[in-house]
């Protein structure tokens, strides 16, 4: 029987499963604890407003929102309830195509630019500054490989 086919991970496998999975929630935690002690949003909130951003100048429809954190609809809908109770975003009704648009509000954009810094200040201490350049290459090379062969979760 082939490693691949066994019903358990192998020693040296799970290895790589539990680092990998180690790194990944320890960097969240930390980079999310110091956004949410130093300007008040969450993890989530920072996402989202980075994403409204980054991806769509200030406003998405919710589906590509969703799809662009991997999250389900519900647990996006649940989210931004809670932003719009804190002026974060507003949604409103687009046209069939588009479904719900998600905007950014005056007091989001205020928020994200304050945590952005925050955020590159704990992801350098927290990741990027234990790295050299190489590992840093091979990081963003595993990881584009894996993206590419449908590797992501």
């Amino acid at each position: 029987m082939s490693k691949k086919t066994t019903a358990r991970l192998q020693a040296d496998e799970l290895a790589v499963w539990s680092a990998v999975k180690h790194l990944s929630e320890q960097a969240l935690a930390c980079v999310g604890a110091e956004i949410e002690r130093e300007t008040g949003l969450s993890g989530a909130d920072f996402g989202i407003l980075s994403r409204l951003e980054d991806l769509g100048g200030g406003e998405l429809a919710q589906r590509d929102l969703a799809l662009s954190l991997g999250w389900h609809k519900s647990r996006l809908s649940h989210q931004l309830t809670r932003m719009e109770a804190r002026e974060l975003v507003v949604r409103r009704q687009a046209d069939e195509a588009r479904g719900v648009l998600v905007l950014i509000t005056v007091e989001g954009r205020e928020r994200i630019a304050a945590a952005r810094p925050v955020h590159a200040g704990a992801v350098r201490r927290h990741l990027l500054d234990h790295l050299d350049a190489h590992e840093r290459a091979v990081i963003v090379a595993v990881a584009a490989r894996l993206a590419g062969e449908g590797g992501e979760a």
